[in-house]
């Protein structure tokens, strides 16, 4: 060890007797400063204008134009500059005849010159050290764990192109030279990954050949043992390329050999590669503040009770959207969407099934718009025509007679979904139209894996009497937030089943774990009503929702359950809004049914509500009764003008007259537009909503411009209904780095600091150095 630091400390002395080192640093500090005050100012700007700028840390540091992110994209260019004269410079110059006749071995050479070129390294790692303590001291809770992170990623980054570069040194005596082919095999292994990704063995090979990725998840935060160990398997790689290339000059041997000892280290490196990169031997370490690159605390139960083989099956058609995400040559980039919950199931299996077939829905069969296809029509030539312009193999693909024969995807429109088996069952994960992304979240994969792990809770919603249809993509219906698969936040992509009942014809369910009741327009008779009063008699969880002038239908059920739908409509004018519309704002009492409930309290959202009756209780004390939604301080309950009861689901509330009229009976205040219903039977909570409004969910209100929080409150709302089961809450707790303690004058100071003194202060200790070698 003492010859390889005195090769390491010559060789270190070596470059700061030369300007370049110290015209690196002085260069390397400047770029940083530019990049990262830049992005600072912004940021400060921002929060004074009160625009709220999410994690600091990360936006500074990790962000597309974070301070790592750049500067790993140009480490690559300084490295080449540092080491094409490590070993060229000893043979251009003869020196090298001296080396290898000391009493030094081979191996100690290479160590100590690589030494020597790391140490360097650890001053650039000091430059970027430098804004990492300003981020720390002027970011209000630092993200401290990620600044590390990424400065381990950048440092074993620099090793790793150190090592590259000291090879490539070895092989030519022009330090020119050694520089471009340095850069040369820097590129290589950057885009190495996406070349020949449509064959599964190439396609694993330069996956792992592959740099590109590695340091960005650890500028992110996440520090997995497979990268670390990549960069450590190419670091030894390479300086043991350095001892042979340096070992066959010296020995007389055969080439066989000489060739065998070159294949041999491949093939021990790709074999280390791929054990360590086993998904059963991969640690991880999410070194973020508040673990936001590691699923959920509530999705890591879930996948505990994952115990042996899971399938993850992906059936692709060619003739429906989104297929290029998971075509052969984009394999790598799907399995990476997939990795966060094969970290914590290390028995999920993926496959991929390729296809054609017409979507069930003619809105998703965009090939029928493609000029190239017209007048086609028989399915196998759509096929043909269709793989020859996407450059892709045909024989990739499955006629429909042979997917059929495999499995039915008709119920899922022949789309691109994924099928997951668990010990004989299975549920579908679907992607979804219409999203920038269409590739589910972690709440909607963690619902699917759940529904294989327990009874599924099942919605069952009534028809017969014109209740919201679950099927109908009418305004005042209700497919977008219950059945329809493209969306992700319907019930069904949540992990709920749905069922339809019509009481005239058909019991409820033994299995309903909720009822809903969504605005019928006509009286239930006795034999209906008989049996929602049997469902509620078992303990039974409901979702009850009407609408105002229709409160005589629901109100004779209604009353069984101590509550009624008062007369009248609830108002508050204003001119931005039609008539009747309503802030509706959440119930203090509420806030211990669900976080969602909770987190709207806390922070003032509201729920968009168009037309709203007011609820009220009756003597009955069955339940205990809670207020869930509070109408606006400052209007009314407005009493209707007198209709015919056969007239009275046909009353026009948006040309209600808003002008209060206390004579007519209109009241002034605050009213429960929703109710919650709690009481104990047979050992278990019963549940029940009542809400005074049956627009707040329907297809309308859900696909206008976002007027209130009107899907997060149902998520909650079912969640409650389902005891905790569904949606899965995968809410983290919000960045706490949202401010930063200094002005914008201050960063001009930091900017004068970095962009000028500093560099200067480098620039003049490196001239002394120079002028007193000079003199010497």
């Amino acid at each position: 060890m003492r010859k390889i630091f005195k090769i390491a400390r010559l060789e270190l002395s070596i470059l700061f007797y030369s300007p370049v080192a110290w015209l690196v640093l002085a260069i390397f500090i400047i770029q940083c400063s530019i990049g990262f005050l830049g992005s600072m100012q912004g940021i400060r700007t921002s929060l004074s204008l009160g625009y709220y700028p999410g994690a600091i840390t990360r936006s500074l540091f990790a962000g597309n134009s974070g301070l790592f992110t750049i500067m790993q994209g140009y480490l690559y260019l300084y490295l080449p500059i540092l080491t094409m004269g490590l070993m060229s410079r000893e043979t251009s110059s003869g020196s090298i005849k001296l080396l290898l006749s000391s009493p030094v071995k081979l191996t100690q050479i290479i160590l100590g010159k690589y030494l020597a070129i790391i140490g360097y390294g650890l001053t650039l790692i000091a430059a970027l050290g430098i804004y990492g303590i300003i981020g720390s001291l002027f970011i209000t809770h630092a993200d401290i764990g990620l600044i590390l992170s990424g400065l381990f990623g950048l440092y074993l980054l620099i090793c790793t192109y150190a090592a590259i570069g000291l090879f490539m040194s070895c092989l030519t005596t022009y330090q020119v030279v050694a520089a471009i082919s340095t850069l040369a095999v820097f590129t290589v292994l950057r885009f190495v990954g996406i070349l020949w990704q449509e064959y599964d063995f190439v396609r694993d090979l330069t996956y792992f050949l592959s740099i590109s990725g590695r340091t960005e998840k650890m500028i992110a935060g996440l520090i997995t043992t497979k990268d670390v160990f990549y960069y450590l398997i190419i670091i030894c790689s390479f300086l043991v390329l350095c001892v042979l290339k340096l070992k066959s000059e010296r020995e007389l041997k055969p080439l066989t050999v000489k060739a065998g000892r070159y294949v041999l280290l491949l093939f021990a490196a790709l074999f280390l590669g791929y054990l360590t990169s086993r998904p059963v031997l991969t640690g991880y370490l999410d070194a973020t503040s508040n673990q936001s690159l590691t699923i959920t605390e509530n999705s890591r139960e879930i996948a505990k009770k994952i115990d042996g083989e899971l399938k993850v099956t992906t059936y692709a058609n060619m003739l429906a959207p989104n297929l290029w995400p998971v075509l052969p040559s984009a394999r790598n980039a799907d399995l990476s969407k997939l990795e966060q919950y094969k970290r914590f199931i290390p028995g999920m299996e993926v496959d991929y099934k390729y296809y054609y077939q017409k979507p069930v829905e003619p809105d998703f069969r965009d090939y029928e718009h493609n000029p190239n296809l017209r007048g086609v029509t028989d399915l196998n030539q759509i096929a043909d025509k269709m793989g020859t312009m996407m450059d892709v193999s045909r024989s990739l693909f499955m006629s429909p007679t042979q997917i059929d024969k495999l499995v039915d995807l008709k119920p899922e429109g022949y789309l691109l979904v994924r099928k997951l088996e668990y010990k004989g069952k299975s549920t579908f994960l679907r992607f979804y139209m219409g999203d920038t992304d269409p590739y589910a979240d972690e709440a909607e994969v963690m619902a699917a894996i759940k529904r294989l792990v327990v009874k599924v809770p099942k919605v069952v919603f009534l028809t017969g009497n014109n209740e919201r249809s679950t099927e109908s993509k009418a305004d005042r219906d209700y497919q977008l937030m219950s059945t329809l698969k493209i969306r992700r936040n319907a019930l069904i992509n949540q992990g709920f089943d749905i069922d339809t009942v019509n009481l005239a014809k058909q019991e409820i369910p033994a299995d309903a774990s909720i009822v809903v009741v969504a605005d019928p327009t006509a009286v239930f008779d006795t034999q209906e009503q008989q049996k929602l009063t049997n469902h509620i008699n078992k303990g039974g969880n409901m979702l009850i929702s009407g609408e105002p002038g229709r409160q005589q239908v629901l109100n004779p059920f209604l009353q069984t359950l101590g509550v009624q739908l008062q007369p009248g409509i609830l108002v508050k004018p204003d001119k931005k809004y039609t008539p009747g519309f309503i802030n509706a704002s959440v119930s203090p009492t509420a806030l211990k049914l669900d976080s969602n409930i909770s987190r709207m309290q806390t922070v003032g959202a509201t729920v968009a509500v168009q037309g709203a009756a007011a609820v009220g209780m009756t003597s009955n004390a069955a339940f205990k009764v809670e207020p869930l939604l509070l109408s606006a301080e400052g209007g009314w309950n407005k009493q209707l003008s007198r209709q015919p009861a056969s007239q009275s689901q046909n009353v026009d509330l948006t040309t209600a007259d808003l002008q209060f009229n206390a004579a007519a009976g209109d009241e002034k205040g605050t009213f429960p537009l929703a109710v919650t219903l709690t009481r104990n039977i047979n050992g278990a909570q019963q549940r029940i909503v009542v809400c005074g409004d049956a627009d707040f969910i329907s297809n309308g209100e859900l696909s206008r411009a976002k007027r209130g929080e009107n899907q997060y409150f149902n998520a909650g709302i079912f969640r409650w209904l389902s005891n905790g089961a569904f949606p899965i809450d995968t809410t983290r707790p919000e960045a706490r780095d949202t401010d930063l303690k200094v002005t914008r004058g201050q960063i001009d100071m930091l900017s004068w600091l970095c962009k000028g003194i500093i560099p200067a202060i480098i620039a003049i200790a490196g001239a002394i150095i120079l002028f007193k070698r000079r003199r010497n």
